[in-house]
């Protein structure tokens, strides 16, 4: 899917707000939907400098201040499960930007800008069941989701480096 009309109202679509070396030339959301035809979706925040990088939601990667790609990873290995049993994206679509080692939330221009693109997801099909990870993408999901005939279970999950267990990471898949 290309930047589309939307886009170009978002803050984050000319990349000033980042410094050169993140900057990306793709010719579209550099982190975009990863359907894997699962009836469970995944629903993110924003990418962080690592996602943003390599083009992919939720990276295993360990490093100062966040370990939240590398916690899933291990979460689905204790349960039998991958990336593969879901469908994957993040509310906001392109990297807000970091301060120190932690990155920033995503700002309410970039929020509005990439609701549209999220909707269209969240109705394109019937999920089962939809896990948000931390409050933008949980209010995400719940202020865009049509009433259809069969509701998902809808599970509100923390951040996974924002205090939560393995035991709770493990019991939402």
């Amino acid at each position: 899917m290309a930047y589309d009309s939307n886009c170009k109202k978002c803050p984050y679509h000319s990349q000033e707000h980042l410094i050169v070396n993140q900057r990306t030339t793709r010719n579209s959301p550099p982190v975009e939907f990863e359907n894997n035809n699962s009836d469970t979706l995944l629903v993110f925040q924003a990418p962080g400098d690592v996602e943003w990088r390599v083009g992919r939601a939720i990276q295993p990667t360990v490093k100062v201040g966040g370990t939240a790609g590398r916690r899933i990873e291990l979460s689905w290995e204790r349960v039998g499960k991958n990336r593969a049993n879901f469908d994957i994206v993040n509310s906001v679509q392109c990297f807000p930007g970091n301060e120190g080692t932690r990155d920033l939330a995503p700002n309410g221009v970039a929020i509005n800008s990439c609701s549209y693109r999220l909707k269209a997801i969240l109705n394109t099909k019937e999920y089962r069941k939809i896990i948000t990870f931390g409050d933008v993408a949980n209010q995400m999901v719940n202020s865009l989701l049509e009433i259809g005939n069969e509701l998902p279970v809808i599970i509100q999950a923390k951040h996974p480096n924002g205090g939560t267990s393995k035991g709770e990471l493990d019991i939402l898949w």
